[in-house]
């Protein structure tokens, strides 16, 4: 049975979405998991960064309503985590639902450091799969573990590398109105490496974008899980990742938000 290391990032409201779908299967009779790094959400970015970033995205009454859910979500998963130890009705963070099914969480903020390498060289680990990782992994992590590392990417990959591919999918329906959940083999560069699975659905204009990351991270569960059977039964055959057929996206600026909005297309 594989040895499976989880790396994602204290997301309150799409990451847990891939957790609980995840979680309504026997995963315990299909491979071992180690154990859940959760990583800080910021990366690199400052709060006030994050913080503009966030505004113009989202425009100010949607920024203000979620931040008012952000917090009371904060609050109570406070209170279910320190208090409840995770025996807590609703779904809060990621953590919330973890400690739900008392599985192992290593506290792991740089996942690239000397000292997390070495410790997570003990645990003799088959496959790290990346959950919406804020970190980007370096080599020694990703000759780490006996099979790799792979992540799960939210686009038809090559296309929509980089940052919300949900977005810019949605914004560019016209174009390729098929959209895919990937699972690829990672290397150094962002988001390349063969690809183990891919899993189309049709795109929906009517569709909000928030509607649209949550059904992905359900999608991602079960290409997830069909990854894993494929690994296990050493039957990985990678699909090209072709650069040359890539295009690469950045978080999307208060303009492409213009262009997607005349489009008739919601965020929310």
């Amino acid at each position: 049975m594989l040895r499976i290391l989880l790396v994602t990032q204290d997301d309150p409201f799409y990451v847990p979405v891939f957790f609980r779908e995840l979680l309504k299967s026997d995963i315990s009779s299909k491979f071992s998991l180690t154990g859940i790094i959760i990583q800080p959400p910021l990366g690199k970015k400052s709060l006030k960064k994050l913080f503009l970033q966030m505004l113009n995205f989202y425009g100010l009454f949607n920024f203000i309503e979620l931040g008012i859910k952000f917090v009371i979500f904060k609050v109570l998963n406070y209170i279910a985590v320190n208090i409840f130890k995770g025996k807590f009705p609703g779904v809060f963070s990621v953590e919330h639902i973890i400690r739900k099914k008392d599985i192992r969480i290593f506290n792991i903020k740089n996942i690239n450091a000397e000292e997390s390498l070495n410790f997570l060289k003990n645990l003799n680990i088959d496959v790290v799969f990346s959950i919406a990782a804020s970190q980007i992994f370096r080599k020694g992590i990703l000759e780490l573990p006996k099979l790799g590392c792979y992540n799960i990417h939210t686009s038809k990959l090559p296309k929509n590398r980089g940052m919300m591919p949900n977005f810019w999918s949605l914004l560019n329906y016209e174009k390729d109105s098929v959209s895919a959940v990937t699972i690829h083999r990672m290397n150094e560069k962002l988001d390349d490496g063969g690809i183990l699975v891919q899993k189309e659905f049709n795109l929906n204009p009517h569709e909000t974008l928030d509607s649209l990351i949550r059904r992905t991270k359900k999608i991602s569960a079960e290409a997830f899980l069909e990854s894993i059977d494929l690994l296990d039964n050493q039957s990985v055959t990678l699909i090209e990742n072709d650069a040359s057929n890539a295009s690469y996206n950045s978080f999307p600026a208060k303009e492409d938000v213009l262009r997607f909005k005349k489009k008739g297309l919601k965020l929310r």
